[in-house]
């Protein structure tokens, strides 16, 4: 199914070429393919797949063919100078009792759940990855569009400034604070076009696409529209959140680990069975020994049950079971550790997005006061009743409040990706919430 999608994307990109707008969801499915990290996570995933099946073909059976060809040469004697034997063998081995093997295919399960994990985790951080340098760039954009707008702005107040001044209509004070405003406009404009650059490098190198296709939609549409209740979401984040369950499949590791350490006390049985034949063939001998060897052939069948019991060994199996159960004690700490800094994310996430949402419906009534001032100023300044400096203000308290809501949102849609993160539903699904065309 991913791989139809993905060649239907591919398509869709060579029939739009450069001239349709890149989404979110797009920057995602390019990512996922073209992002080494994440490939290589992949490849560390499939790589500790196989340990599963390693694991588990130690309490299988081991069956073996094995075969010998000798010669032996007596140069002085008078029969049977040499001599030629051929050998061979079908073994079986079986385990019927062995904790270490067992042991082995715990933990084998253990690191094969724990791959599936990882890849998870990588997944999830090249989510987190990709949606932060989309949304950097739209923000950035938004922040260089807010300083041009405001370069524009302040080089008209500069030349009405000079002009009023050269007419005797203003002050040199006038002049001297719109040539301030207008300096340090420019010098935010520059910043902003840099900022900008360094967004469009992140996503490039996150995604191999041109950031300069992604949507000038703005962020307005991103909503958090489900209910925020903090019990659940640390219930959430307790049992979902990926570094949870990392942690987990490492105190699995830890168990099977006491198993091991366990099994260098216990005996080991093991049923062996074998059937093979041996026969020689001796120079200057009859003719059927020369063709078969029919005059020393053998059979040989073997069954048999091995046992072995340790009985001393210096005491290291004691300190490796000390060791183990050390181990294990650290790994239940850790899943505790993990439990509580998940649940810490989850509300800090949570309060985040409440915060956003408020902070957005605040600079929103402030840019409506904002509007409504400066309007106000500039009447009051053609009637003589306030000056040049007072609209100057009135303009920059306006155009930061158009910045301080673009930052708001901006800072709603991280803390929206922290907040499934910690709760551990940060997925492709997930991303629907971002589909302004779906808002």
């Amino acid at each position: 199914m991913f791989i139809k999608l993905i060649l239907l994307l591919a398509g869709a990109f060579l029939f739009c070429g450069h001239a349709c707008a890149l989404s979110l969801q797009e920057s995602l499915i390019a990512a996922n393919a073209y992002n080494a990290e994440m490939n290589a996570a992949r490849n560390a995933h499939d790589a500790d797949g196989q340990k599963k099946y390693q694991g588990f073909a130690g309490l299988l059976p081991v069956v073996t063919l094995d075969g010998s060809w000798t010669k032996t040469d007596q140069p002085d004697a008078a029969y049977s100078a040499g001599v030629t034997r051929h050998s061979y063998s079908v073994n079986l081995t079986q385990p019927i009792f062995d904790i270490a093997k067992y042991a082995t295919w715990r933990r084998s399960v253990a690191i094969g759940d724990l791959a599936d994990v990882n890849l998870l985790i990588a997944q999830q951080k090249l989510i987190d990855d990709v949606t932060t340098a989309f949304y950097s760039v739209v923000y950035q954009r938004s922040v260089l569009e807010t300083s041009q707008r405001i370069v524009t702005a302040f080089r008209a107040r500069l030349k009405q400034a000079q002009k009023a001044l050269e007419v005797g209509d203003g002050t040199r004070l006038d002049e001297a604070e719109a040539q301030a405003n207008y300096d340090i406009a420019t010098a935010d404009e520059l910043a902003a076009e840099n900022d900008l650059n360094d967004a469009y490098v992140s996503f490039r190198q996150l995604t191999g696409l041109d950031a300069r296709r992604i949507s000038d939609s703005s962020m307005s549409c991103v909503r958090f529209r489900d209910t925020i209740l903090p019990e659940q979401i640390k219930r959430q984040a307790s049992a979902n959140n990926l570094e949870v369950l990392a942690a987990i499949q490492t105190q699995k590791g830890s168990e099977a680990d006491i198993i091991t350490a366990t099994s260098s006390h216990l005996p080991v049985v093991t049923f062996q069975a074998g059937y093979g034949k041996n026969w020689s063939r001796a120079e200057d001998g009859n003719y059927l020994d020369t063709l078969f060897g029919t005059t020393s052939k053998t059979d040989n069948t073997v069954i048999g049950v091995n046992v072995s019991v340790p009985l001393f060994a210096g005491g290291s199996q004691i300190s490796q079971s000390l060791e183990a159960a050390h181990r294990y004690a650290q790994s239940k700490d850790l899943v505790i550790d993990a439990r509580r800094k998940a649940e810490q994310q989850a509300i800090q996430a949570a309060s985040g997005v409440r915060n956003g949402q408020s902070r957005i419906k605040a600079y929103e009534r402030a840019i409506a006061s904002a509007e409504k001032r400066l309007s106000s100023t500039r009447y009051g300044r053609e009637i003589g009743q306030r000056t040049l400096l007072d609209e100057f203000n009135a303009e920059k308290d306006y155009y930061q409040a158009i910045q301080d809501l673009a930052q708001a949102q901006y800072a709603l849609i991280q803390s929206i990706v922290k907040l499934k993160s910690a709760t551990g539903s940060l997925d492709y699904a997930a991303m629907k919430i971002f589909n302004c065309n779906a808002a």
